[in-house]
């Protein structure tokens, strides 16, 4: 949705080149995008119940991975969506929407292997 993009999410991608992405960009969007970007979390409780602690666990999990592929750090550990992936997703914008795994890119056609020469 473009309105939404633009609006709530697009704060978020205004860093949109390597020596501008840093893990404090993991925090940096709208509120209203946070809450939507959180909403599967409780959503996914109704639909699959589990502890109090685990759920807590996740979101902490999900807060540490946003920082870590926030950094811009090459890392070489497919098929895991790591720091390059996400890197290529704030340059590029239409590519590497997977959250933990290259699989759904992959599948959609939305996959872009990064280049190591081009990353820095």
């Amino acid at each position: 949705n473009k309105f939404l993009y633009k609006y709530v999410h697009g704060l978020h991608h205004k860093y949109n080149k390597a020596v501008t992405l840093t893990p404090w960009c993991s925090i940096a969007f709208n509120p209203i995008d946070g809450l939507l970007q959180a909403s599967p979390y409780v959503v996914g409780l109704f639909l699959v119940p589990v502890h109090y602690y685990t759920h807590v666990f996740l979101l902490f999990f999900s807060g540490v991975w946003a920082t870590n592929i926030h950094d811009a750090v090459w890392a070489d550990y497919e098929p895991i969506m790591g720091a390059k992936y996400h890197t290529v997703h704030h340059t590029h914008y239409h590519y590497n929407f997977g959250q933990f795994f290259t699989l759904m890119d992959w599948i959609f056609g939305t996959l872009r292997i990064p280049d190591k020469e081009k990353f820095a």
